[in-house]
């Protein structure tokens, strides 16, 4: 089901002894506890405890890391990090849900701590550290990845039934995602429904509830027949997309995200940033901005309705979507007279329609979903975007997800499978034509958007998993070989489509063998392996090795 999570963090110091002290009585017995057996009111609480690490295989290449002068924004989370450990975390997911008769309340919560981020790092750059003290996490990069407790679902839920048709609803903080997007939801219409937690996508184990923000909100769908419905949402509370932290393993960029101190504007080897024999107005004038937070702006609520149906022609389930939403990402805004810079939230909401089908062809099950958006922010110069010329570009973006899984049965020397895999792309229809108004970086008039970036993006990701069944008692066994690529990258619309950093003719091969035991207890080994080139690829020298094991009781 859905989940939330809270913005504070009052109980992150707990986070570690809560965690150890479920791993510590974890023991066997079933897979979930229902707490009134046999009773009129359904009660169940599930816990899923899980360990991982992660071992990084290479050192930092000087390739990614140097010049000073260029990578300055981009270091931090190549340098915190030799080769070796780079996780050591314990996780815990808390689920109580209670029900009777369609009504009822869930609550969820998650906590974890992570070792590696509860002690200094290998940092070795002070003058290009967007962080003081430069080999030390920032207490937000600490607190995201290394020590944290947040709530997430708390919402009641009912159902009832209006002449022949059932009306159910949510109210409360919680999650909705409509379309068929799998893996690329941030091009889809899920972008516009439920903030991505990034971060969390690289946790081994992580499952997709954990990884979307849930949001105060208010839904509801009437379920006119077996084949008709209807759905609607308003969402009172707008949450940003949470980012890799900064300077965390594999952040690739060190001015954004939780834990962000400053960002460079000018050579830190030749302004001596930080250097104590420079006078304080030469070492920081037009060398770095400090970091003033996310300014959210007036809030406005979220909402979007959707049609669900059959089509006995077409022989596919067909959605029919619209819907308006402020968009997730920020923007940097500059400010070299006052020496800081901010993330701001677009203030005009983006409008979105779109389409999806899903059908049986042959053995595989394809979904296709469409979508168009009207004032779509897109990516600007630097330091164009400032408290006296606040204005951002737009434009209208034409969106595109093929999905596909396939499950197959014995075949070669494996005695099941499945092929799973996802096509997505973007494209720039128009751009709003945006140019500055106060001279600075950039002359008056100049174009604000950043015709660097690529008008068109195009990803795929495909997995492969061959599975072996009672190799011994109780044991299964499977070997997922994952391909991700971007056949273009460096999106002008997002700038973590189609993966993060958003690599050109880039992204990762992971391969790795898992197994279930008594359909209980889960392990993984995976080798991640990046793929591209060294100017296009943030993390080409971050290959890493990272273990799993979880169970639920």
């Amino acid at each position: 089901m859905d989940k939330i999570a809270c913005t504070k963090n009052p109980a992150a110091p707990v986070a570690k002894h809560l965690v150890m002290a479920i791993l510590a009585t974890l023991g066997g017995g079933a897979s979930a506890m229902d707490l009134n057996p046999g009773g009129e009111w359904q009660v169940r609480w599930d816990n899923t405890v899980k360990y991982s690490s992660g071992y990084r295989l290479k050192s930092p290449s000087a390739d990614l890391i140097s010049p000073v002068s260029v990578k300055a924004n981009a270091d931090d989370g190549d340098r915190s990090f030799g080769r070796g450990l780079v996780s050591s975390r314990a996780d815990l997911l808390s689920e109580f849900d209670i029900q009777k008769d369609g009504f009822g309340l869930r609550l969820s919560g998650a906590a974890w701590y992570d070792q590696v981020y509860n002690r200094s790092n290998d940092h070795d750059s002070p003058i290009s550290a967007n962080r003081v003290p430069y080999n030390q996490f920032t207490p937000g990069t600490r607190d995201v990845a290394g020590n944290k407790a947040e709530m997430l679902d708390w919402f009641a839920f009912g159902r009832n039934q209006i002449g022949d048709s059932t009306l159910s609803y949510r109210l409360g903080q919680h999650s909705l995602i409509w379309g068929t997007s799998m893996f690329f939801g941030m091009n889809g219409l899920a972008k516009g429904m439920a903030p991505i937690d990034v971060y969390k996508l690289s946790i081994p184990g992580a499952q997709a509830k954990e990884t979307t923000i849930p949001v105060p909100q208010l839904s509801s769908t009437l379920q006119f027949t077996e084949q008709t419905s209807v759905e609607g949402y308003v969402q009172f509370k707008y949450r940003p997309t949470r980012l890799h932290p900064a300077g965390s393993y594999l952040s690739s960029t060190d001015m954004l995200g939780d834990g962000a101190q400053r960002m460079f504007i000018g050579n830190p080897t030749a302004n001596q940033c930080g250097s104590t024999a420079v006078p304080v107005a030469q070492r920081f004038n037009n060398c770095y901005l400090g970091y003033n937070g996310i300014d959210e702006g007036k809030n406005s609520n979220n909402f979007g309705f959707a049609l669900n149906t059959r089509s006995d022609w077409l022989d596919a389930d067909l959605g029919f979507y619209a819907i308006s939403y402020r968009d997730t990402s920020t923007i940097i805004q500059t400010s070299t007279a006052t020496g800081r810079y901010k993330l701001i939230v677009p203030t005009d909401p983006v409008r979105s329609v779109g389409m999806s089908v899903a059908k049986l062809v042959g053995d595989t099950n394809v979904g296709l979903e469409m979508s168009l958006r009207d004032r779509q922010p897109l990516a600007v110069k630097e330091g164009v975007v400032t408290p006296t010329d606040p204005n951002y570009v737009t434009g209208r973006t034409a969106h595109m997800n093929l999905s596909w899984t396939q499950l197959s049965g014995k075949a070669g020397f494996w005695e099941g499978s499945s092929l799973v895999g996802e096509l997505a792309a973007n494209h720039v229809m128009s751009i709003n034509d945006v140019r500055t108004t106060v001279a600075g970086r950039y002359a008056v008039g100049t174009e604000k958007v950043n015709r660097d970036k690529s008008e068109s993006s195009v990803g795929m990701r495909v997995i492969f998993t061959p599975t072996w069944y009672q190799v011994s008692p109780g044991l299964d066994l499977s070997a997922p070989i994952n391909l991700g690529w971007a056949f273009r990258g460096t999106s002008m619309i997002d700038t973590s489509f189609p993966f993060g950093g958003s690599p050109n003719r880039g992204g990762e091969l992971i391969l790795g063998l898992t197994g279930v035991y008594l359909n209980k207890w889960i392990v993984n080994l995976s080798w991640i392996n990046y793929l591209g080139k060294s100017d296009t690829q943030a993390l080409l020298d971050r290959d890493y090795l990272r273990l799993s094991l979880q169970t639920t009781f």
